[in-house]
């Protein structure tokens, strides 16, 4: 009997840890996305995450709460590997790392000066090159006295 009761418990143990267990899915773009969510499909909603970037790694670049769904993102400044860190109120919770690429400061596009002179020149070319076709249309059609 004993043993059974025994077997019974260690049978049991897999399923009662594998509860505490938080699994996430990891989506890039211009800003890194992370889903947090339990073994049973049941999202971290509104549980509090902090991001620390690899050029600080113990003041929180950023901090919050997931959405609805157990979503959280936010935008790399730095290269390297980024510090997710994602705790629901029962204690839950998982620390990953994500390795992300810096993302261009706003405003700057990544354009040489050459391309920022040549594109509106370019524009302008294709407008000139419309009309004077145009043009030649309608000299071509004009009927001659």
């Amino acid at each position: 009997m004993i043993r059974r009761l025994a077997l019974a418990v260690f049978a049991a143990l897999p399923m009662a840890a594998g509860a505490h267990e938080v699994l996430h899915s990891v989506e890039r773009g211009r800003a890194v996305a992370v889903h947090a969510f339990l073994p049973d499909g049941e999202d971290l909603a509104y549980s509090a995450y902090e991001v620390f970037s690899p050029a600080a790694p113990d003041v929180p670049h950023v901090k919050g709460r997931t959405d609805r769904k157990g979503w959280l993102a936010f935008v790399p400044d730095a290269p390297g590997s980024w510090r997710v860190k994602v705790v629901d109120g029962t204690g839950h919770g998982l620390e990953i790392t994500v390795d992300a690429a810096a993302v261009p400061e706003a405003g700057s596009s990544g354009l040489s000066a050459a391309a920022f002179v040549l594109r509106p020149l370019a524009g302008v070319l294709a407008i000139v090159a419309v009309f004077a076709a145009l043009l030649a249309l309608r000299r071509r059609k004009a009927p001659t006295p």
